[in-house]
């Protein structure tokens, strides 16, 4: 986990909002994004190789850009839109933190990916968000 990452996720969070808690749950409860609500379950402790960074900026985008639904629980998969897009805006909201002073070429999507536990059907859509920035 980065803290400098966290606490900016944090402050992007409460400027938009969005209540942030971290919840004491199983290996096996995703973290969820309650939409309407602007309240996002954080679990340490669910067993994802997505770093907990990469999540959190997952939850945050739901909110943010998602359409209007109950709730979303975090997925690995891009099988629907919604995840599609929380996904590619996650991967954007952290390298605008990340790469803000960086010249394009020098921002490696590889590393990136490799930094927060991104799998390698996301490549091109790492890339493509870290160049759209």
């Amino acid at each position: 986990m980065h803290t400098d990452l966290i606490d900016y996720l944090g402050f992007v969070a409460t400027r938009n909002g969005i209540s942030v808690q971290y919840i004491e749950g199983k290996k096996s409860d995703p973290d969820v994004a309650f939409v309407l609500n602007k309240v996002i379950n954080m679990n340490p402790n669910y067993d994802s190789k997505f770093s907990v960074d990469f999540r959190l900026a997952h939850e945050i985008s739901h909110i943010l850009w998602s359409k209007p639904t109950f709730l979303y629980a975090f997925s690995p998969y891009m099988k629907n839109r919604e995840e599609r897009d929380a996904h590619f805006n996650a991967v954007k909201l952290i390298a605008k933190y990340i790469y803000q002073e960086v010249p394009l070429e020098y921002r490696n999507y590889i590393n990136f990916m490799d930094e927060f536990g991104l799998p390698s059907h996301f490549e091109y859509m790492v890339k493509e968000a870290i160049e759209s920035i």
